[in-house]
């Protein structure tokens, strides 16, 4: 059945006849034609930020996004095991505003090593770190 769904949607992508798959007689749904992925909805997004694994910096880092990315939408996303923090296009978090909001001093490679993944591209100094986008869609 799962080679099955795979030729139909693949004869979907091919154009021309000679590339397409040998035909299979078993019945094909529609319900099964449109399933999309999570790749589709990341793909065709501008969504960066960090993914930090659930612990004592989360809230934290909730706050610094928020008050060093003021005027941008900041979404989280709580699954549990992790936290997902995003925005749109650059989103950066700062030391001392970490420092701040933990009431301690703090060393970004702290941060880095809490990471679960992160969305976008990366950029790391000792002062902060910046999620970003080179190109936007």
């Amino acid at each position: 059945m799962i080679f099955t769904l795979v030729q139909k949607v693949l004869s979907q992508i091919w154009h021309t006849p000679e590339a397409k798959p040998n035909a299979v007689s078993e019945p094909f749904s529609e319900k099964e034609i449109n399933m999309t992925t999570l790749g589709d909805a990341t793909l065709n997004n501008n969504n960066v930020g960090p993914i930090i694994r659930a612990g004592d910096l989360v809230e934290p880092v909730i706050e610094t996004a928020e008050i060093d990315n003021p005027g941008k939408e900041i979404r989280v996303e709580d699954k549990n095991a992790y936290v997902r923090i995003e925005t749109d296009g650059e989103l950066i978090l700062t030391r001392a505003t970490l420092e701040t909001q933990l009431g301690r001093p703090f060393n970004m490679q702290e941060l880095e090593i809490n990471l679960a993944s992160f969305a976008g591209q990366i950029q790391t100094s000792d002062d902060q770190i910046r999620f970003y986008l080179e190109k936007r869609l």
